[in-house]
C-alpha cells in the first residue's frame, strides 16, 4: 500500500518549524505499518532525524539562496511530497528558483567538525540517504529516498 502527503511551503524560513513537525509525524508513521507484520519495522530515531535534517535544510537553502530576490522569493512555489510505500519512504522536494543540484555540492566534513559550524550539516545528512536531482520544466526536483532496514 502507497501513502503519499504533499504540503505546499511559502517562501517564508517561519514555516519550517511546520515542515520539521510534519515529516516527523509522517515518520512517526512509519513505524507500525503493515510490512509483513513486523513489528520493528520502520525507521529508528536516528534515521529520522537525518531524514529530518536533511529536508529542513534543502527546505532552507532554497528560500535562502534559491531567488535572485524579493519579488522572485514572493512568487516561490516549493512543494515536498512524502510517500511510504512497503519498503520504503521517498521525499520529493520541488521548487520552482534558480537550478542548483545540491547533490553537486559535497560537504566538507572535516571542515565543519573543526570549525564547529551547523550550516550545511543536513548536506552531510543527505549523503546517507539515496538522493537524485533533475532540473525539468523550470524546477528543481530533489528526491530524498530511504529503505527500511538500511544503516
Amino acid at each position: 500500500m502507497r501513502t503519499e502527503i504533499a504540503l505546499k511551503i511559502s517562501g517564508d524560513l517561519g514555516e519550517l518549524k511546520g515542515v520539521r513537525e510534519a515529516v516527523r509525524a509522517f515518520l512517526d508513521s512509519t513505524k507500525h505499518i503493515d510490512i509483513g507484520e513486523d513489528q520493528n519495522a520502520g525507521l529508528d530515531a536516528i534515521q529520522q532525524s537525518r531524514i529530518i535534517l536533511a529536508i529542513d535544510e534543502a527546505v532552507a537553502n532554497i528560500i535562502e539562496h534559491g531567488f535572485s530576490d524579493a519579488q522572485a522569493l514572493a512568487a516561490a512555489q516549493i512543494s515536498l511530497t512524502m510517500c511510504k510505500e512497503p519498503n520504503l519512504v521517498e521525499f520529493e522536494i520541488r521548487d520552482n528558483g534558480m537550478a542548483f543540484n545540491p547533490l553537486e555540492h559535497k560537504p566538507d566534513t572535516e571542515f565543519y567538525y573543526e570549525e564547529g559550524l551547523e550550516n550545511g550539516l543536513g548536506l552531510i545528512a543527505m549523503t546517507t540517504l539515496d538522493s537524485a536531482y533533475e532540473r525539468r520544466d523550470n524546477h528543481n526536483i530533489l528526491k530524498l529516498r530511504r529503505e527500511w532496514g538500511k544503516k
